[in-house]
């Protein structure tokens, strides 16, 4: 079994240095990265590739301010977009007409665009008027991403689902529907991803929460507790990235950073102290719920992982 992994990496290792994007083909079985795409960033901000969504022999991969398309049998990036309201973009998925839907984390919007990047919807999570929010900002790309910190929804990933459109929002612990009525709640934790994957609904929370759910009634069929089933002392790491492949289930853990937000984490995880694990992609056997295998995918910095793909 093979997974790409989205990442950003800091290729000095070196703590202090900005994270830089980077796609790592792994093989599970093997337990290794054996390809990998790298791209170069400029200045001192943080760029990760984030979100992605596999269509055929081709990966639309998100960073914080594009979208690229990348090749997968050759690992190389054959085209790509950006739009002035790409801000800190956690996902991307495809919209029933063809197009696609991305989060913005970094200005609390959902926002749909055509294949090319043409917008054609934009979805504030805030009330009020958002140009009033954010007064004199025309191209958000260039602004810091953590200007308008702290957040007070914080969508994660947007999809959509029988025609409705759905969001995981951070900050309040939920998937919404942002077109009709309707509500998933997920009180384990603040969720991430939100996939679709035989035929259950994936959520992974940062606190090491997997929970699946049934989209016809929202009942739940799976939760795991990553903690408990990976049973160590240590901090398991900020819960983000899914795949599912028939019984195996592919986590993405990212080694916490020395930040306040992820301070709060720690406490949240063990309520204690605890040792840092590296970043690295969990299986779990969901028929028997253990762990199979951990497989190291960042460097001494760390890393941050966004997404994960099945791709053989």
């Amino acid at each position: 079994m093979r997974l790409l992994v989205s990442t950003g990496l800091k290729p000095s290792a070196r703590v202090g240095d900005p994270l830089r994007p980077h796609l790592r083909e792994v093989d599970l079985d093997r337990g290794e990265v054996v390809r990998e795409l790298r791209r170069e960033g400029d200045g001192p901000e943080h760029q990760e590739f984030t979100g992605c969504w596999r269509e055929g022999g081709r990966l639309w991969q998100a960073t914080r301010t594009a979208v690229l398309a990348i090749r997968i049998d050759e690992l190389q990036v054959v085209g790509g977009w950006s739009h002035p309201l790409l801000y800190d973009v956690h996902s991307i998925q495809p919209r029933p007409d063809g197009g696609f839907v991305l989060s913005c984390a970094g200005h609390e919007s959902v926002v749909e665009t055509t294949r090319q990047g043409e917008l054609v919807r934009h979805h504030w999570l805030r009330d009020g008027d958002f140009a009033r929010a954010y007064p004199g900002v025309d191209d958000f790309r260039a602004v810091p991403f953590d200007r308008f910190k702290p957040h007070t929804h914080h969508p994660n990933h947007a999809f959509y689902l029988d025609g409705e459109l759905w969001v995981t929002v951070f900050e309040e612990r939920v998937c919404r529907c942002l077109t009709t009525p309707g509500r998933i709640e997920l009180p384990e934790g603040p969720p991430h991803d939100g996939l679709l994957r035989e035929g259950l609904l994936w959520f992974t929370t940062v606190t090491g929460w997997v929970i699946g759910v049934d989209p016809r009634d929202r009942d739940r069929r799976v939760e795991l507790d990553l903690n408990r089933i990976c049973d160590s002392a240590e901090l398991l790491g900020w819960c983000r990235g899914v795949e599912v492949v028939g019984s195996r289930l592919f986590v993405g853990m990212t080694m916490l950073r020395s930040t306040a937000h992820r301070e709060v984490l720690r406490r949240v995880l063990r309520g204690r102290a605890g040792v840092k694990r590296p970043t690295r992609v969990l299986e779990i056997d969901l028929d028997r719920e253990r762990l199979v295998r951990e497989v190291p995918v960042g460097n001494r910095a760390g890393g941050t992982i966004y997404a994960l793909t099945a791709v053989g």
